[in-house]
């Protein structure tokens, strides 16, 4: 937008450098360019949210709240009977989070799944281990049916196994067949032998008796604790006899796996995680199923907001910024809240400038290594992050706070990438300043400097327009929607006014990390007029003792090039009564003028 102003008895433009120090263009690229979040993303992908089991990625950082699948960290089948049991350990993201909710398992609700048990953790520096998951398990499939007196040797693939597991099958069941065609139980019996790798002789484990009469499959498991950490030699035979059509006897034994077990109890501190018991059933069974769940995510430093001097804490979600009053009040009824303006406390928000502080400066998962916490304007993010609290129109009838943060981070990003993608979601941009990343938002402001002909180097101005060809009538935003379950969606604004005259439709796609249609539209909106309104950009040089202003800063400018207005420096003798400038000036009759005087502190 461009504003009309006084300096020195003539009209002046302000205008608004959003960066110009920088050299940024004057809309922001919102992350398009290079590598990003949607880089191999297990949240972010084509393929949708999806639970991975792998090595060397990053630990999601959550913040706000989001739909997402974990890391699978441990893994094994445990037997009982004849029931058999997925048990799951996935790793959810940095601690300390809010809550984990909505667990869906292969797109389907965790309660529509008999014999299902889930017990959390939330990421605590002291949390205990999660039952069932004491012991580290590496599980490798052998399937090798076994036969009489014909050993199978396998030797572990780990050199620090303190337990091991033997998982037997019979798949098609244990039974024999009399001569007058009953059915009958039968007998298998098997022998295991160990040793440490290639040292000695074998040590007799035990020797263990399957008895059944069903045809459906037989799981069993033989466990030897008390092992020496150590690479393991283990030999199983079968002792009894093999199944045989006349008589009939059917009992094929199959050593399925073996599980390589080492007791470390490893409570993963600062990691959330989730562990899953699952019996195997018609519904599940197979591979490994696909688990996602809502996650509020970390907890970070706010402001602690109370009901009264000395009353409750209200929670996030339940006020807003009043910046008329200078106060926080409550969304149900704009009742008055308390906060003492020096108070913080740790505690689950979504609020993006307290979120992008803690990425900078949390020394176990951000920059607070590289980024000294003295180098960020501490009063400067307090401005920014009340603007984010103020209460907006929703398009529903109500109000909802201006900006929120909803991501996951969950792929390797380039820092400034990282930091260009997060800070479009609130209309900010990202700079290196001060030894540190800084940000600003784009949002009315006073100007803070005056650049004239009197501190503008000769010749120096430089004004540039933007080509038609990056003028949009069309802006689509690309978000993950918290009311489709965080599908993917497309929302679009058209420039109704270029459509209605003909223009033929040029339409930019914009991928923000938003979970919420109505700040989705806001924000296509607000790109909207940047491509409409925003069309020229300008250049200028002066000495660095006339610079006071920083990236971000709104400046008013006077130059004669535009002919925005006339500028200079006041001379010497001037008063507060008389001001004698350095050139003249006409004065048309009829006309009233103001001087605009800026002084050199």
């Amino acid at each position: 937008a461009v504003k009309l102003a006084m300096l020195g008895m003539l009209a002046m433009m302000v205008y608004s450098v959003y960066s110009a120090i920088t050299a940024r263009s004057r809309q922001p690229s919102f992350g398009l360019n290079g590598g990003g979040l949607d880089e191999s993303s297990s949240t972010y992908g084509w393929d949708g949210i999806n639970t991975i089991q792998d090595v060397g990625v990053p630990v999601k950082i959550i913040y706000g709240e989001h739909r997402t699948g974990g890391n699978i960290i441990n893994q094994f089948i445990s037997t009982d009977g004849d029931k058999q049991y997925l048990n799951l350990l996935i790793a959810a993201g940095e601690g300390e989070i809010e809550s984990i909710s909505d667990i869906k398992i292969n797109e389907l609700p965790e309660a529509n799944f008999e014999g299902i048990d889930i017990e959390y953790k939330y990421g605590t520096n002291d949390q205990t281990v999660i039952a069932n998951f004491a012991d580290l398990h590496n599980v490798y499939s052998v399937n090798v049916n076994l036969e009489k007196d014909d050993p199978y040797t396998y030797t572990t693939i780990d050199d620090d196994v303190e337990v091991f597991e033997v998982n037997f099958t019979l798949p098609a069941g244990l039974y024999q067949i009399n001569s007058s065609g009953a059915v009958l139980s039968w007998d298998v019996v098997y022998k295991v032998e160990y040793r440490v790798h290639d040292v000695g002789d074998y040590i007799e484990a035990g020797t263990e008796t399957i008895s059944g009469k069903t045809r459906t499959a037989i799981r069993r498991v033989f466990r030897k604790e008390g092992l020496t950490p150590a690479q393991y030699d283990i030999r199983v035979t079968r002792t009894s006899d093999n199944s045989s059509l006349d008589p009939v006897q059917a009992g094929d034994l199959t050593l399925a796996s073996i599980d390589e077990i080492k007791t470390d109890d490893l409570a993963y501190p600062n990691t959330a995680l989730i562990g899953i018991k699952a019996l195997a059933t018609n519904q599940l069974s197979g591979a490994t199923p696909n688990v996602t769940f809502v996650e509020k995510g970390r907890k970070i430093r706010i402001p602690k907001v109370l009901t009264v001097l000395g009353g409750d804490e209200v929670d996030w979600e339940d006020y807003y910024y009043d910046p008329d009053d200078e106060v926080f009040r409550t969304f149900s009824d704009d009742g008055e809240l308390y906060w003492d303006e020096a108070t913080y406390v740790e505690r689950w928000n979504a609020n993006p400038i307290w979120c992008m502080r803690d990425l900078l400066t949390n020394t176990r998962y951000g920059l607070g290594e590289h980024i000294e916490s003295e180098h960020l304007d501490e009063a400067e993010l307090l401005e920014m992050a009340l603007y984010c609290e103020e209460k907006v129109p929703d398009g529903e009838g109500s109000y909802e706070k201006r900006f929120r943060l909803d991501v996951v981070i969950d792929s390797s990003v380039k820092t400034p990438d990282l930091l260009t993608q997060l800070t479009s979601t609130f209309r900010a941009f990202s700079f290196y300043s001060n030894n540190g990343f800084s940000f600003r938002i784009d949002k009315p402001e006073d100007p803070v400097q005056v650049f004239s002909m009197g501190n503008i180097i000769k010749d120096s101005f430089g004004q540039n327009w933007k080509p038609k060809s990056e003028v949009y009538n069309m802006i689509q935003v690309q978000m993950n929607d918290k009311d489709i379950d965080y599908k993917d969606e497309t929302v679009s604004v058209m420039d109704e006014e270029s459509l209605a005259n003909g223009d033929p439709i040029k339409e930019k796609t914009l991928r923000l990390f938003i979970a919420k249609k109505s700040y989705a539209l806001r924000e296509a909106r607000y790109a909207l007029w940047l491509s409409k309104y925003i069309n020229r950009s300008i250049q200028i040089r002066c000495g660095i003792d006339a610079v006071a202003c920083k990236a971000g800063d709104r400046i008013n400018v006077a130059h004669d090039v535009p002919q925005w207005g006339f500028s200079g420096r006041v001379i010497a003798g001037s008063t507060t009564s008389s001001i004698k400038l350095d050139r003249l000036v006409d004065i048309e009759l009829g006309k009233s003028y103001a001087l605009m005087v800026k002084f050199a502190d």
